[in-house]
C-alpha cells in the first residue's frame, strides 16, 4: 500500500493561453518520477512553431520540496530551454519559496504567486526575447 506522503496529485491542463502542471503533495524522491512525466508530457504537447512558450509549474500547493524536486527543476530548465520557458508558482512562507529563494532558483527560473502576477509584470514578453 501507498504511503499517504508518497502521493502527488497532477493536473494538467492550460490556463490563461499557459500550459500548466499543477501539483498537489510533496515533491520528493518518491514523487518525482511522476512529475517529471507529467512535465514532459505537457512539453511535448506544446506547438513546435518555433516561438518560445511558456511551461507553469503550479507548486502553490505543495508544501514541501526536497533536493530530488529542486534536481528535477534543474533537469527541466536544462533540457528544456530551447522549446519552453519554465515559470513556477509558488506559495508565501512555505519551505519550497525558502528553499527556492535560498537556493537562488530566481536567478534562472521564473517564480511568481500568481499566473496574474506573471502576465503584468511583462514576463511573456521576456519568454519571446529569452
Amino acid at each position: 500500500m501507498q504511503d499517504e506522503q508518497d502521493v502527488l496529485l497532477l493536473h494538467t491542463g492550460e490556463e490563461s493561453g499557459d500550459s500548466l502542471v499543477r501539483a498537489v503533495g510533496d515533491i520528493d524522491l518518491s514523487t518525482t518520477p511522476q512529475l517529471r512525466q507529467a512535465v514532459e508530457e505537457t512539453i511535448a504537447r506544446l506547438p513546435t512553431d518555433g516561438e518560445l512558450r511558456y511551461m507553469v509549474l503550479d507548486i502553490r500547493e505543495v508544501p514541501f520540496i526536497d533536493s530530488a524536486g529542486l534536481a528535477l527543476l534543474v533537469e527541466i530548465r536544462k533540457r528544456f530551454h530551447n522549446t519552453c520557458r519554465l515559470a513556477v508558482l509558488i506559495a508565501a512562507s512555505t519551505q519550497p519559496e525558502r528553499v527556492l529563494r535560498l537556493g537562488r532558483f530566481d536567478t534562472f527560473l521564473i517564480i511568481g504567486y500568481s499566473l496574474e502576477e506573471l502576465h503584468s509584470s511583462g514576463v511573456g514578453a521576456k519568454l519571446v526575447a529569452a
